[in-house]
């Protein structure tokens, strides 16, 4: 008898570990992962739909988030099993920083996705070229303290040469932190399709398709 029950343990776990498992983590991955469906279409054109604005960054002492210079948010991208004894999530951080500029009076959010937080003390006291979505900034809606227009994109900053992290003295030397394409995309994808809120997607582009 004691082979039986052994037998029913070992049954129980496999049939656990192959299907009841994997059910469970399909379901909570497709409606409990907050997250907008089929944005690659819009990807492209929200990307090259943009005009690049001159702005002056706040030195590290004004910027608006007592001491630190961002705001993050996790977002949990994906529950993944570990092993059958528990699970655990894929997880990004969205870090971003809101800037009001006199010039133009609008509101904007510099947004990043799992950047170095480095980055933020680096852009301080700078003179960048943000870009910013041209249907966005034509949009009235947008701009707005509640409403900022949203940035995935800088240039023009740079960071001395002890931001790196390698624990050389600062020579003087400077690096380019602008910000590259590749990162440029991820933070469009990952803000389309785990930040934006699902109503505000489907408003500006479901009902477009």
């Amino acid at each position: 008898m004691r082979w039986l029950q052994n037998m029913g343990g070992a049954l129980g776990y496999i049939i656990g570990a192959m299907i009841v498992l994997p059910l469970i983590i399909f379901i909570y991955n497709k409606y409990f992962i907050k997250e907008n469906d089929h944005v690659e279409p819009f990807i492209k054109p929200y990307i090259e739909n943009v005009i690049e604005l001159k702005f002056k960054m706040p030195n590290t002492s004004e910027m608006p988030f007592d001491k630190n210079p961002f705001i993050s948010e996790q977002i949990e991208t994906k529950l993944v099993r570990k092993n059958m004894t528990g699970s655990n999530s894929k997880l990004s951080y969205y870090r971003y920083q809101d800037i009001y500029s006199p010039l133009y009076k609008k509101h904007v959010r510099i947004g990043m996705v799992d950047l170095t937080t480095l980055f933020w003390n680096d852009i301080g006291d700078s003179t960048v070229m943000l870009k910013i979505n041209k249907d966005d900034f034509n949009n009235p809606k947008y701009g707005t303290k509640e409403k900022p227009l949203m940035c995935f994109s800088l240039r023009g900053a740079n960071g001395p040469l002890t931001a790196i992290g390698s624990g050389v003295k600062d020579s003087g030397k400077v690096y380019n932190i602008d910000t590259p394409p590749e990162q440029f995309d991820y933070n469009v994808y990952m803000y389309l399709t785990y930040v934006m809120p699902k109503e505000e997607f489907e408003e500006r582009f479901e009902k477009k398709k």
